[in-house]
């Protein structure tokens, strides 16, 4: 039972990272080459984001490199708390004062993605990531609380 678990809990981070992935690079893809800078650092700038001019190249440059590199399953964690961070940003700083619905132009597509965010940053990239190859997990063995500090060991990367 535990094996088909560690099985689906890896398919379910491969697709979701695929998936995720896309939508990250088919977003920056479209700020950067379809929208253009310009109207990207108007959006911001509109919003009150300081610095809009950096913010703009910020915003589609995690996009561009945050999605490939998830759609490899390389720094998950960190993409993932990027994702969070900045979406959890977008929504107080540029649409804390609108309706949550998407179809109103609301905050709800940015509350997923940083809950998506945390998702991998909490579960990484799977067996499946190329993560997996540079890091290795903590034995399953290991208790979660020591009795003894000496017991406890770092994990290894």
């Amino acid at each position: 039972m535990k094996t088909a678990l560690k099985i689906l809990r890896d398919v379910v981070l491969l697709v979701s990272r695929i998936t995720i992935g896309a939508i990250l690079v088919t977003h920056g893809w479209h700020r950067w080459q379809t929208a253009g800078i310009g109207e990207q650092m108007q959006v911001l700038q509109n919003a009150g984001v300081p610095l809009p001019e950096i913010m703009a190249w910020l915003v589609i440059g995690f996009e561009l490199v945050g999605g490939v590199l998830l759609l490899f399953g390389l720094g998950s964690n960190l993409i993932g708390f990027g994702m969070a961070l900045m979406n959890i940003l977008i929504i107080l700083l540029a649409r804390r004062d609108q309706s949550f619905l998407i179809q109103e132009q609301g905050w709800e597509y940015n509350a997923v993605l940083a809950v998506v965010g945390l998702f991998f940053m909490s579960f990484g990239g799977g067996r499946t990531g190329l993560d997996h190859l540079f890091l290795r997990p903590v034995e399953a063995s290991e208790p979660l609380l020591a009795d003894d500090a000496a017991e406890v060991r770092p994990q290894e990367f």
